[in-house]
């Protein structure tokens, strides 16, 4: 015996495609709506991933930095004489210093000078597990030489072209020339446009007033070592200006930074559910109209001994059979939007199978809710007036 899903599933798609102006603007509608929530979902997964995307390159276990620290995006400097700290458990392999600060970038001839991350590193420990960064940190051991982030904004300069033509290329933090030596691949984040990276030593000439200090320690541990354990037993021997943290918990605490404490993440949020109150308003639309429009079908079908309860399905089956025609457009559009995007701007734009599960199950739930909204008209079909 057919289950009454089944059963309705036919009726349903020919009371939906005998108006075909209807059926075509309830799925653009759907798609939209779906179109909306995962271009959000993108963007913000794109925040998440770009904010972390330098951090996540290193070779480490842990990550020590300033309590006064509150994002990548602002970091504080701490005594370099922190790192002793750490280093003096037996767990511990090896300690690294980084330096993370903004400064002011711009190519000869140009006035206008532009925000990007220098990060500072010792060229002979690895700090970084990225092989085409390991290959070349050495070229920093010379004072001035960078190792340009070939992802930056295009605003910043044909930098990449002119280093791949063999030309030297030469920028300018305030009055300090810097030549590039090499290109990495970083990418930019929501909280700058581009990046290098150089010597500590290149960087303490740049920031003589704060020579000496670090926003970042690197810890590396022994095979075998449980990060979280190990920061437990360290932290209760660290000074009160500096925290030790698991890489993996810094990443998540840098998320949510963006997700908490900086509005767009908020709008992110809030535009899904804009996408998806809109969305299900438009669906509702439909399937009352479809309803209304069918009443006297309606008070047909109860006349010859069909349930409300079955017709209610019949509805409730029209707003799946939707989210089913409109969930498949808004992914093949999201993703090619996606791949735009990317492609303009570096930032990691892509949809993960998680993404899109979530929004397919908020499609779903925004018809199935439009659908169970839209069920109430069935009520005013009355199998007496046929008659009158």
């Amino acid at each position: 015996m057919l289950h009454p899903f089944h059963r309705s599933l036919p009726l349903a798609w020919l009371l939906l495609t005998r108006q075909p102006a209807r059926l075509i603007t309830a799925f653009v509608g759907v798609a939209a709506a779906g179109i909306l929530i995962l271009m959000q979902f993108g963007f913000q997964e794109a925040l998440f991933n770009s904010s972390i995307s330098i951090v996540s390159k290193f070779d480490a276990d842990l990550v020590l930095l300033s309590t006064q620290s509150a994002s990548l995006t602002g970091m504080a400097g701490f005594p370099e004489e922190r790192l002793s700290s750490v280093v003096r458990s037996s767990e511990v392999e090896s300690v690294m210093p980084v330096r993370w600060r903004y400064v002011k970038w711009r190519l000869p001839g140009e006035v206008q000078s532009r925000l990007a991350i220098a990060i500072g590193i010792n060229p002979f420990q690895q700090v970084f597990r990225d092989s085409e960064i390991v290959s070349q940190q050495k070229l920093l051991g010379d004072r001035g030489r960078i190792l340009y982030d070939s992802l930056s904004r295009p605003e910043f300069g044909p930098v990449q072209k002119q280093f791949e033509a063999g030309k030297n290329v030469v920028a300018y933090v305030g009055e300090h020339r810097l030549f590039v030596a090499g290109l990495v691949r970083f990418g930019p984040s929501f909280g700058y446009d581009s990046s290098f990276l150089t010597s500590i030593a290149s960087l303490n000439e740049i920031f003589a007033d704060s020579a000496g200090s670090i926003e970042l320690g690197v810890v590396k541990l022994a095979p075998g070592s449980d990060p979280e354990r190990v920061v437990r037993e360290i932290s209760p021997q660290l000074p009160d200006d500096v925290r030790l943290m698991t890489k993996s918990a810094f990443e998540s605490y840098e998320k949510r930074y963006w997700a908490n404490s900086k509005p767009i993440g908020f709008v992110f949020s809030f535009c899904s559910l804009m996408g998806l109150a809109v969305g299900a308003m438009m669906v509702y639309q439909l399937l009352h109209m479809d309803v209304t429009f069918h009443l006297p079908a309606y008070a047909l079908l109860m006349s010859i001994g069909y349930r409300r309860q079955r017709l209610e399905t019949i509805v409730f089956v029209e707003g799946l059979i939707l989210s089913g025609l409109g969930f498949p457009l808004a992914w093949m559009v999201s993703a090619f939007l996606c791949y735009l995007v990317a492609t303009y701007t570096s930032l990691p734009m892509v949809l993960s199978m998680q993404m899109v599960a979530t929004t397919f199950l908020m499609i779903l739930f925004m018809c199935s809710t439009s659908a169970l909204l839209a069920m109430g008209k069935i009520r005013d079909a009355d199998p007496a007036d046929l008659f009158q």
